[in-house]
């Protein structure tokens, strides 16, 4: 989700936990437009008769943080990749590992161009 002016966070929906969980690589738990998301996102699951309207907004412990300005975008793909695979015991990854993340992240997306030519 988009979070304020230039910041990027994850807002997951933890069915099994009946909870919406909040990964953002700057733990900013006042930040108004985030309640806002949440709202959107249940009226979306009562459309689809799921009742969240008791479910609560947490910001997990185990989320790294960043510690320069402009990493949000990565972090938040990484939060992404770790949920996917499952690999979230602690998150394997912290701000010193951005370059190498950024650097596999452009490889990807070249060899995906390439390979979509």
């Amino acid at each position: 989700m988009h979070v304020g002016t230039n910041h990027w966070a994850l807002l997951v929906i933890n069915i099994k936990e009946k909870e919406f969980h909040v990964y953002d690589s700057l733990r900013n738990k006042d930040r108004r437009d985030i309640p806002q998301y949440v709202e959107e996102l249940r009226r979306y699951m009562k459309g689809k008769h799921i009742d969240s309207e008791n479910w609560s907004l947490r910001y997990p412990d185990s989320c790294p943080q960043q510690g320069s300005e402009d990493d949000y975008a990565i972090f938040t793909c990484k939060y992404m990749e770790c949920l996917a695979r499952r690999d979230t015991q602690g998150f394997p990854f912290s701000q010193d590992d951005m370059p190498t993340v950024r650097a596999k992240f452009a490889l990807h997306f070249i060899k995906a161009y390439f390979n979509a030519q």
